[in-house]
This record gives structure tokens, C-alpha cells and sequence, in this order.
């Protein structure tokens, strides 16, 4: 397998809504061995998720994993899964404030405010229609990759840009304090 290509920030692809995937089109063997490359991409270069805009595809599908990161290493598993067509259903009232990377804007960390828990409607790897609620890091993550399916960048989000900044920086200012 091979790491995918991805785009990057300022690309039009991901200011675009993708498309909505078909459950005929989920069971075909080229969607379901782009699925696998978008997580064996999302593992080899680091991330917690990958949409597919982010690969310079216009459709609805994101995957997402949770596991220790070098700036999370306290995470415990939870994934891979596959999403389809997700639609976030329910937000929480309660938002937290947290920092996020993105592997279209690569090296750079911002603070972005997200509801606490969400409850998300998607369709799985094999088209089965899921509803699942999330909480902390885990909604998170669904957050930010429907953001992406919509065109919204996380930067978008941000309350306060004086909080982005470079990896470097945030390794040294941030987790330093952790």
C-alpha cells in the first residue's frame, strides 16, 4: 500500500461540499481499497483522521482513529472506522476549548472551541446505516472530519487566531506545560 497524496491548505477541494456516496458505490472494490489507503495514509503520516477531500476526492467519506500521538500520548485506541455520508444530529450545549493540527495545514496548531458530545448518524465500510454518540476526542475528531466533508477548515472555527501557531511553538509553549 501507499501513502496517498494529500491537498493542501488553499486548495479549492477543501472550501467544497463533497458528495454524497452511494451504497451501490460503497461495495465496489475501488471504494473499498480507497477506504483502506485513506487509513493506512492517516497512520503512516500521523493523524487521528483523514476526509476524503483531503486527498483531492469530492466524496462524503472520512476514517477516523483514536490512539496515542506524540502531543496525545495518554489517548487510548478506539477505531479505525469508516464514515459515510455523516450528519451530525444533536451538538451539545457545552463547548470545550482544544488545540488541533490538520494534515492539510501541515506543522500548525490553533485553539478550537467544539461541542463537548454530539450524536452522529453515518454509514459504515459495508453501507450499514450507524448512529453513534461521541464524547471528548472522539467527537472532536467527527467534528473536525465533517467539517471537512462541508469545506470547513479549522481555522474557520477559531475564536481567537492569536492562539495558531507553528508545531515547533506549540511543542515548546504548550505541551512544555503539560
Amino acid at each position: 500500500m501507499k501513502v496517498l497524496p494529500r491537498t493542501e491548505f488553499g486548495n479549492p477541494i477543501l472550501r467544497s461540499n463533497a458528495k454524497e456516496v452511494s451504497v451501490r458505490s460503497i461495495r465496489t472494490k475501488t471504494f473499498q481499497a480507497l477506504t483502506k489507503e485513506m487509513i493506512y495514509t492517516m497512520r503512516r503520516v500521523g493523524g487521528v483522521g483523514l476526509a476524503a477531500p483531503q486527498l483531492g476526492k469530492p466524496l462524503r467519506v472520512a476514517v477516523i482513529e483514536m490512539r496515542p500521538t506524540k502531543t496525545r500520548p495518554e489517548i487510548v485506541k478506539k477505531g479505525p472506522i469508516v464514515v459515510i455520508n455523516p450528519r451530525i444530529t444533536k451538538y451539545s450545549s457545552a463547548k470545550e476549548e482544544d488545540w488541533e493540527g490538520c494534515l492539510s495545514l501541515k506543522r500548525v496548531r490553533g485553539s478550537v472551541p467544539r461541542s463537548t458530545s454530539i450524536t452522529v448518524e453515518y454509514l459504515n465500510e459495508h453501507g450499514d446505516f450507524v448512529t453513534e454518540k461521541a464524547s471528548g476526542l472522539w467527537a472532536r475528531i467527527f467534528q473536525h472530519e465533517i467539517d471537512h466533508l462541508n469545506g470547513t477548515v479549522y481555522v474557520d472555527r477559531m475564536k481567537d487566531m492569536k492562539t495558531l501557531m507553528t508545531e515547533r511553538e506549540f511543542r515548546k509553549r504548550i505541551l512544555k506545560k503539560k
